[in-house]
């Protein structure tokens, strides 16, 4: 059983007495015998190059080819059996002991066959060396009797990297809420994340104090893959997150974590840090008042005063507010704007300042010039005068309007008509229409002609006036007649261009009501040197886009950036995923949402909404989710306003609530409405 060089010798025996060769007989036969050592070898056809990752589990093909001279067993008390060892830099086995893999069938010296040979990789990043040995079963390793062994040097890394996107976390919550969130992963690492299995990726979260640093949730209940992610695609991922039973300021840390194996964070791959604060109730963070679209008034009278750098001009402003716009005459042809003066103008919440409600079915008109009174059925053919300081009545009745006149002592039905124009005698003595006489007492003067109708028994008024006198009606009900001329002369645009483009039509009685459904209007009352001066600096142009009047909308205050066009009212739609968005309107860019600092910067006089908060429990807000139109979600437990347009610095489009009953993502305006909010510029901290 030991190699070298031997003389093979034969000779006869006699048995019993001897050898022949050793008694003198004839001599035996010597042959010299070269003697092989066994020799189990093996040579190893193996990838040149091999990157894992922690604990993965790899597959490799591996061509073995019988270098030795003997045949290898497949089967017996002895067989041959293919493993493997994995050592680490340093030389030290990480795995001596590798599964098996059977031969299937005994090989023959210089035969070849390829093996499927799978392994685990190690769960800790380094260099290490898969070195594939045969085993002889009972015997003892190949390489231990000198054979090579087929040795693969590989890396590992941890394959942990991802990153974070979209999540549902709201800014604030109630005291100890469950709330079921959202978060959308996304995978860039080189492997593919497995939903299941032994070791599965999962999301968890942590819970720290935002100034404590203290940790309160270390390891959230997980969340778990919809299905395995492969490198560079995403998912959402639904999480039930458990919140502080205590009120204050905390970050929710979303972490990742492949069990059995790590947390990302452990390997450098960064959470993602999401405050919220934890409130009893609910508190909004609003800035600016009223719809925010097109023009703020503090911020044109900001811009005027230079809060933001150089003083603004009225024109200047003007295109601020409505970019791409230009200033252009109006239609001489369409010198007047009819305004509604009766109901409903003027009712409920659309009352403007000392404006009077009207509702009645009679109306005293008065003239210090006096005045025409004319049948329009019949092409304004005058009915009668009314004298200096006389008065005539004019009465809804049995579907038409009578006429008396008060130019004698006793009172004079003058007749009965379909519609009466009164026109002043003298346009500088404006018409009074005494039942809309201020409520702080002051007449109720109108320049240019007063219409009224039978509207049901009720008196319909209308008074038809130059669009520049309209706008000397306005401004000082609009604006503050103290505030930066350039800054009135905006508004004087403004309110022109808005009336203007507000036209209905022959087929309609009136353009604009004199109440905030349009503009705020009180004829000769609003009139001062100041506004009178703005409308004659600006008189007779208007705000246009393609040579079209555009309807300039302006409102108090925006709260820093204005509101889009498509985030006003019906504009705001479901889109096909479910969620509120905007619908901008091509033909209106000039109504885009634009920065507007100087609505927040102002200071003479100071924007007093600037900022403001207001704070709602949890059945106000309830209520105001089923005045919305939304469901009942029972005790409130979270609210997301982060559904914002533009993203994080304009208007909330839509209000996420979070509730024990159900969750409910409602418009911001309708919120806006049920709880009175002064905008919808809100944020769930303080601007």
């Amino acid at each position: 059983q030991i190699g070298g060089t031997y003389t093979l010798t034969v000779d006869l025996v006699r048995d019993g007495i001897g050898w022949l060769g050793g008694t003198g007989g004839s001599q035996p036969l010597r042959v010299p015998l070269a003697v092989d050592t066994a020799r189990f070898a093996a040579s190893y056809g193996i990838p040149q190059q091999l990157d894992t990752f922690w604990a993965e589990q790899k597959t490799l093909s591996v061509q073995i080819t019988n270098t030795g001279n003997q045949t290898w067993s497949g089967a017996g008390p002895n067989p041959v059996n293919v493993s493997y060892h994995i050592f680490d830099s340093a030389g030290q086995a990480v795995l001596w002991d590798g599964p098996r893999t059977a031969l299937g069938a005994d090989m023959a010296p210089g035969t070849a066959r390829a093996f499927t040979v799978g392994f685990t990789a190690p769960s800790a990043s380094g260099i290490y060396t898969l070195a594939f040995d045969l085993v002889r079963e009972g015997v003892g390793w190949f390489a231990d009797s000198g054979a090579p062994q087929g040795r693969l040097p590989f890396s590992v890394t941890s394959g942990l990297n991802g990153g974070y996107g979209m999540t549902t976390t709201p800014a604030q919550v109630t005291i100890g809420a469950t709330v079921d969130l959202s978060v959308n992963v996304i995978n860039y690492s080189g492997k593919t994340w497995p939903a299941a299995g032994a070791n599965p990726v999962h999301l968890g979260y942590h819970i720290i104090g935002a100034n404590s640093g203290t940790t309160y949730v270390w390891d959230g209940a997980r969340g778990t893959l919809p299905t395995d992610v492969k490198p560079g695609t995403q998912t959402t991922v639904p999480m039930r997150v458990q919140l502080p039973a205590n009120t204050g300021d905390y970050i929710l840390a979303w972490d990742l974590v492949q069990e059995g194996v790590a947390w990302f964070s452990q390997v450098n791959v960064p959470m993602k840090n999401e405050p919220f604060t934890v409130v009893s109730g609910v508190v909004f963070y609003g800035s600016g008042f009223g719809h925010g679209v097109g023009m703020s008034q503090y911020g044109a009278n900001g811009l005027a005063y230079g809060v933001t750098g150089r003083p603004y001009t009225g024109e200047q402003i003007v295109a601020q507010y409505f970019p791409g716009t230009t200033l252009q005459f109006g239609d001489a042809a369409r010198p007047y704007n009819r305004v509604l003066l009766s109901q409903p103008s003027s009712q409920s919440r659309y009352r403007c300042g000392t404006n009077r409600y009207f509702d009645g079915y009679f109306g005293d008109v008065i003239s210090n010039g006096g005045f025409r009174v004319l049948d329009e059925s019949k092409a304004n053919a005058e009915i009668g005068r009314a004298t200096p300081g006389a008065k005539w009545q004019f009465v809804a009745s049995n579907g038409v309007v009578e006429a008396w006149s008060s130019n004698t002592a006793t009172p004079t039905l003058v007749g009965t008509f379909t519609s009466v124009a009164v026109v002043p005698l003298d346009p500088g003595n404006p018409l009074r229409f005494v039942q809309k006489d201020q409520l702080d007492g002051r007449p109720g003067f109108y320049r240019g002609n007063l219409r009224f109708t039978n509207l049901g028994n009720t008196l319909r008024a209308i008074n038809a006036v130059s669009y520049d006198d309209y706008v000397r009606g306005v401004i000082s009900f609009e604006m503050p007649n103290t505030w930066a001329a350039e800054a009135l002369k905006a508004q004087a645009y403004a309110a022109r261009s808005y009336a203007y483009a507000s036209y209905r039509g022959v087929a309609r009685d009136y353009d604009v009501s004199d109440d905030q459904a349009d503009q705020c209007y009180a004829g000769v009352t609003a009139e001062g040197p100041r506004t009178d001066l703005a409308v004659a600096l600006t008189a007779g142009k208007i705000v246009t886009w393609n040579n079209a009047a555009v309807k300039t909308y302006f409102a108090s205050s925006s709260g820093g950036y204005t509101k889009d066009f498509g985030c006003w009212g019906t504009r705001v739609v479901r889109s096909a995923s479910g969620t509120w968005i905007c619908t901008p309107d091509a033909s209106q860019p000039f109504l885009a949402a634009v920065p507007d600092p100087a609505d927040r910067l102002v200071s003479a006089p100071a924007n007093p909404r600037a900022s403001w908060s207001v704070t709602f429990n949890s059945s106000q807000i309830a209520n105001a989710v089923i005045c919305a139109g939304g469901p009942n979600i029972g005790v409130l437990q979270g609210v997301d306003v982060t559904n914002r347009f533009p993203v994080d610095v304009g208007h909330a489009v839509s209000i996420r609530f979070y509730g024990s009953a159900a969750n409910a993502d409602v418009r911001a305006e309708s919120i806006q409405s049920c709880l009175g909010l002064r905008s919808t510029m809100l944020k769930l901290a303080p601007f």
